[in-house]
């Protein structure tokens, strides 16, 4: 019935529950995918050691641009893990899930750039309209309130691109279980529920945002206890930001530290726990986005596409 909407908080409560469940199951493959992410960052930063180079390297430029295609390859991995896991069963690195070839992995890749790109339409003209009234406004007022309507204007296309996107990442689960549906079903998929949509993600977002405060406390708590002096080294640690729920960058927060008392071992562990929860976040964000795409299936009267109502514990 398409007046039944989209229930926010059970819907975000069932996708904590499974993303609980599908890292339970694949934690393993996790931390191996976070154990190549972090020997990746540990050697940009023997690259950096080693030449003491002010502009990027050749190597060092190789070696971010395998980082990246690396992290995008892993999360597109355990994206279709998560969709597989809550609409089809028990999954894993098997051509059940992965597909035959690389062909469901570059398609979920050539969909989730089709989404940015969707985004990018949707951003840069309103940025545009919004500096054209920037421009107005600064003939008649004050500098302060064109640099505020300049924020404003910035963090409103952004909100427009997400309230676009959070609809036409339906698509992405149906990707995942090789049998995508079209862009203009996977819109109508979502009609009368993008407000629903936009604020489950958010709420997601916000509770997970407690994952990465736990995380600081631990950092701040092992210095606190000499296990790490936070003034003597420089580390980093990856985290991750979502961006319309499916979307996200790895952000890296460098500790800048100077004398060399931190152990290499500690600073690996810490790498390593900020990769495993960052890419244990996106399961929660891929498992979202596959309970949102079955429930508005169940909605719009359309064949079930959740076998299991809720994770075996």
């Amino acid at each position: 019935m398409d007046h039944e909407k989209l229930p926010v908080f059970d819907t975000v409560k069932l996708a904590l529950r499974w993303g609980v469940f599908v890292v339970q199951r694949h934690w393993l493959i996790i931390l191996i995918f976070a154990v190549a992410l972090v020997a990746i960052s540990f050697a940009q930063i023997a690259v950096v050691a080693q030449g003491q180079v002010q502009v990027p390297s050749v190597r060092l430029s190789l070696l971010s641009l395998a980082d990246g295609v690396l992290l995008s390859v892993l999360s597109i991995v355990i994206a279709l893990l998560t969709h597989n896991e809550v609409l089809r069963g028990a999954a894993g690195l098997n051509a059940q899930t992965l597909g035959w070839g690389a062909g469901r992995v570059v398609g979920y890749a050539l969909d989730s750039l089709v989404l940015m790109l969707f985004g990018l339409l949707v951003m840069f003209p309103l940025l545009f309209a919004f500096m054209g009234v920037d421009s107005l406004f600064r003939q008649f007022v004050s500098p302060l309130m064109p640099e505020a309507l300049i924020f404003v204007s910035v963090i409103g296309a952004w909100l427009a691109a997400v309230f676009v996107g959070v609809r036409l990442m339906l698509r992405l689960p149906s990707r995942a279980l090789g049998r995508p549906i079209p862009w203009r079903e996977a819109w109508r998929l979502g009609r009368g529920n993008s407000i629903r949509l936009f604020l489950a993600n958010g709420l997601l977002f916000l509770a997970l945002i407690g994952v990465a405060l736990l995380l600081l406390a631990v950092q701040f708590l092992a210095s606190m206890l000499g296990l790490a002096d936070l003034s003597q080294e420089t580390i980093t640690v990856q985290s991750q930001v979502p961006i319309q729920g499916q979307w996200s960058f790895m952000a890296n927060e460098t500790f800048s530290l100077t004398g060399g008392s931190i152990p290499s071992v500690w600073g690996a562990l810490l790498a390593l726990l900020g990769n495993f929860l960052a890419l244990a976040e996106s399961v929660f964000f891929f498992a979202l986005l596959s309970v949102s795409y079955a429930e508005l299936k169940r909605i719009h009267q359309e064949p079930p596409a959740l076998p299991r109502v809720d994770p075996r514990f």
